[in-house]
């Protein structure tokens, strides 16, 4: 059994008490995304994402890493299977927004688009 701590349950939860940071985490579960992309897809400033993406790293959610310029996120892999599962039941309540299936379809959109390149440059 995994022993989760009281301060890491509110932590997480904190982090997750915004609407920013959901619409993010959505969409890191399709798969790690550059910032840019996460900015395209939420039509927000990279100031903004950059401030969210800090406090869902600082929560322990997400992961990145930096290629070249850019930088990368995905859901932390080494995430307790508790917090993963909790995420996968979460994403079920989440995609009955209008404004995630919004979110989801632009991601799409924009993955079908990609010819490899980074949609950063488009």
């Amino acid at each position: 059994m995994t022993d989760i701590s009281l301060e890491e349950i509110i932590t997480v939860q904190s982090a997750l008490a915004d609407s920013s940071r959901v619409r993010i985490i959505r969409l890191l579960l399709e798969g790690e995304l550059c910032v840019c992309e996460l900015m395209r897809v939420l039509c927000e400033p990279q100031s903004k994402v950059s401030r969210h993406l800090g406090i869902l790293k600082r929560a322990g959610l997400v992961r990145c890493r930096r290629e070249g310029t850019w930088m990368h996120y995905q859901i932390a892999p080494t995430l307790a299977n508790p917090w993963q599962a909790a995420l996968q039941s979460l994403s079920q309540v989440w995609d009955q927004s209008a404004e995630i299936q919004a979110d989801l379809v632009r991601l799409r959109n924009a993955t079908m688009q990609d010819t490899g390149e980074s949609v950063c440059w488009r």
